[in-house]
Order: structure tokens, then sequence, then C-alpha cells
């Protein structure tokens, strides 16, 4: 069963939602900070403020790789870009 997750930056105000089978926290995170995901590679890890969230768990792989994409898809609040 996989999982969906937010990462928010809320310095540069821009989100990411992601699916994944493996911890969130101790294995996606990582791989984020290291620079593995191309659309926040140019996060800061150091100096941003940044936030994981679980945000469903549970789901059969496709479903929560569809449901990343919905949340990605939707308008993000005022003033934050995707």
């Amino acid at each position: 069963m996989a999982k969906v997750y937010g990462t928010y930056n809320y310095t540069k105000r821009e989100r990411y939602y992601g699916s994944t089978k493996r911890e969130v926290k101790k294995e996606r995170v990582p791989e984020h900070k290291a620079g593995q995901t191309q659309a926040i590679k140019h996060w800061n890890w150091k100096k941003d403020k940044i936030v994981t969230r679980t945000i469903a768990k549970g789901l059969p792989p496709g479903r929560a790789t569809q449901k990343a994409h919905e949340l990605e898809s939707r308008k993000p609040p005022s003033g934050w870009k995707n």
C-alpha cells in the first residue's frame, strides 16, 4: 500500500506532492534533500522553512499516484506557486 504526502516550502511559497510505498520522513525526504527530485531541486533545505505532511495512507499505488497528481493540479493558495 502507498502513501500520499505534501511538502511545503513556506520560504519560496511552493508545494510538492508525491506518493510512495516507503517511509516518507525516513526515506523520501532525505532523497529530496539530496536533490534527487527535479521539481524541488532548487529548494534550500538548510535555510528554507519546509514542512512535510502525510495526507493519505493505505492506498493502492496507482490511486496514490492519481491522488498526488490531483493535488498538484489544484490551484495553489494566493501567493503560492505549484
